[in-house]
Parts: C-alpha cells; sequence; structure tokens
C-alpha cells in the first residue's frame, strides 16, 4: 500500500489506518474477543497498513495493551499513535475528566509505553482541549518528551483552528484528528484549508460514520453501544432520519458504480484535498481485508462529485 509523509514529520503512513478505539470495548463499545482483535491489527500490518491509533481511554487501557501484544517482534513495521488528556476515576463514562497537566502527562506516557511494550511512541496526540491547562503548559511538556525520546512527534486530536495554531507556536505539531466522513463535513470550511496551508497532516476519524456509510442501518435500528444513546453525531435523534436518508441516496450511487458503500467512502475521505489518512474501525481480519481494499477503488472526480452531491 502507498505511503504519505504526515505534515512535515519524518512519518510516512498508510492512507487507511486502524483506528483502535472499538476493540477496546467498554464503556463505549460492546466487548470483543481480544485474539480476534490482536489478529486484526496483524491482518493490517500484513496488509500494509501501518498507522495504528489507539488511546488510554479505550477499554481504560486494553486497547493499547492488545495493540503492543500484535506489534510485537514487528515494532519497525508500524507507526504508533495514542493520545494523552483523558483519563478516568472508575470504568465508566461518568468517571472521565480531562487532564493536560505537565504532571498528569507524564504519567500518562509512562503508563501507554508500558502497556504498548515499546520504548518510543511515534505519534503522541493530545485527545481533547482541557480548558484548565493553558495551551503553553500542556505543549511544553510534550516537547520536552519528545526531546527524550520518548515521544517521536506532537499531534492534537478535535482542536478548533484557532487553538491549533496557537499550539502550533510553542512546539511543532505534526497532524491533528478531527471527524470527518460524506456525512460530517464541518472541517472544510476553515481546518481543512489551514493544515493545507500550513503543512499540517490530517488523521480523519469516523470516516464510515461510527457504522452509519455502511449502508446497513435504518431509523428503526437498535444499538447497544453508546450510538444507542441517540446524543452524539449523526445517531442524534434529530439527526437520523436526515443521515439515513443521504446514506440511501448515496447507496444508490454505490450500485450504480458497482462498489460497496463503505469502500467508496473511505476512498471518498482519502481522496480529499489535504486529508494524509482514514482512521477506520475494524472488529476481524475480515473487516480490515475490507477496509483496505477501498485503496484499489479507482473513482474519478465525477464519481468523486456525485458522491459529495449525493450527501447534502
Amino acid at each position: 500500500m502507498e505511503k504519505r509523509k504526515l505534515g512535515q514529520s519524518d512519518l510516512y503512513v498508510s492512507p487507511i489506518g486502524l483506528g483502535a478505539w472499538g476493540i477496546g470495548g467498554p464503556p463505549f463499545w460492546n466487548g470483543r474477543d481480544p485474539k480476534t482483535s490482536v489478529a486484526t491489527i496483524q491482518k493490517a500490518l500484513d496488509l500494509g497498513v501501518n498507522l495504528i491509533d489507539t488511546a488510554p481511554v479505550y477499554g481504560f487501557g486494553l486497547s493499547e495493551e492488545l495493540v503492543g501484544q500484535a506489534v510485537a517482534g514487528r515494532r519497525d513495521e508500524v507507526v504508533i499513535a495514542t493520545k494523552c488528556g483523558l483519563r478516568w476515576n472508575g470504568p465508566s463514562l461518568k468517571e472521565l475528566y480531562k487532564d493536560l497537566s505537565p504532571g498528569s502527562i507524564c504519567q500518562e506516557v509512562e503508563d501507554s509505553l508500558r502497556r504498548l511494550k515499546t520504548d518510543r511512541i511515534d505519534l503522541y496526540q493530545v485527545h481533547w482541549p482541557d480548558q484548565k491547562t493553558p495551551v503553553e503548559n500542556f505543549m511544553v511538556a510534550l516537547a520536552l518528551l519528545k526531546a527524550q525520546g520518548k515521544i517521536l512527534n506532537i499531534g492534537v486530536s478535535n482542536f478548533d483552528t484557532a487553538m491549533l495554531q496557537k499550539s502550533m507556536g510553542f512546539a511543532p505539531v505534526v497532524s491533528i484528528q478531527p471527524k470527518y466522513n460524506l456525512l460530517e463535513r464541518d472541517i472544510e470550511s476553515d481546518l481543512l484549508p489551514f493544515c493545507q496551508e500550513r503543512h499540517v497532516g490530517v488523521l480523519a476519524y469516523s470516516p464510515l460514520a461510527s457504522g452509519m456509510l455502511t449502508g446497513k442501518y435504518s431509523t428503526d435500528a437498535q444499538w447497544t453501544d453508546w450510538r444507542g444513546k441517540g446524543n452524539m453525531g449523526v445517531f442524534q435523534k434529530e439527526q437520523l432520519g436526515q443521515a439515513v436518508a443521504k446514506v440511501e441516496k448515496l447507496k444508490q450511487v454505490a450500485a450504480q458504480l458497482g462498489a460497496p458503500l463503505a469502500s467508496l467512502a473511505l476512498r471518498w475521505v482519502t481522496n480529499r484535498p489535504g486529508v494524509t489518512c482514514a482512521l477506520a474501525g475494524a472488529y476481524t481480519p475480515e473487516q480490515m481485508e475490507a477496509n483496505a481494499a477501498a485503496m484499489e477503488i479507482v473513482i474519478s472526480q465525477t464519481d468523486m462529485e456525485r458522491l459529495t452531491a449525493s450527501a447534502q
């Protein structure tokens, strides 16, 4: 699989990455078989997918541990991306809290290194902004960890353009993780052009809108994970019907193009100017193969425009 330079770093990453949120299981998702999760990560590496994105809060350490198990003996084949700033007092959503204080970050990086069974983290990202901690405090702390060699590059996630720009004033930021897919395109107005201009890599998470763009859900669908709460993203009660209607139009385009909608949705994201990589989840080796196969689809500019128009 081709590799793309991530921002102004020395990292080269596959256009499809593996997002390891789901394999962490509770409290966000339903539980998964750990052996299957490890096999899925290893299948990603076999297919040339070299970017694995995780976070401590995914399964309260479980996701990082599974990534560490899966890449054992293959460390040089993988770009490990993890995060800091979301912590917990107990194993439930109600007990999550944000903390980007330097002391907390220093503790988090040691915990992540241990769980990942590695001596360095290729891309260390601020998971969410923390309004209690000044930007200069956490960015200087990250720069120190980089000088120590514990992290090799600094990234951010869920920042707006203003906060990204401010962060870049204290240390180099090579990438940002925003939500981006055919149904959720807020970053096009400001953040994406800024990243193109400043050569900041963009790792698009939720490229399939947490499964909505697989085309298998209706307004009557029942979810037993966070999606069932109806309070986030396209799964909000007031947005669900509109999202399903758009997906129905996209399914018609996919049928005409003779390709799975999920594959076209991933290819659409990877083809957007300024996007480095689409971070897609996978629970089985077969799902990982399907995600990677999206890069084999040749999609014309006309087809890109048809997909874009159908999702509006």
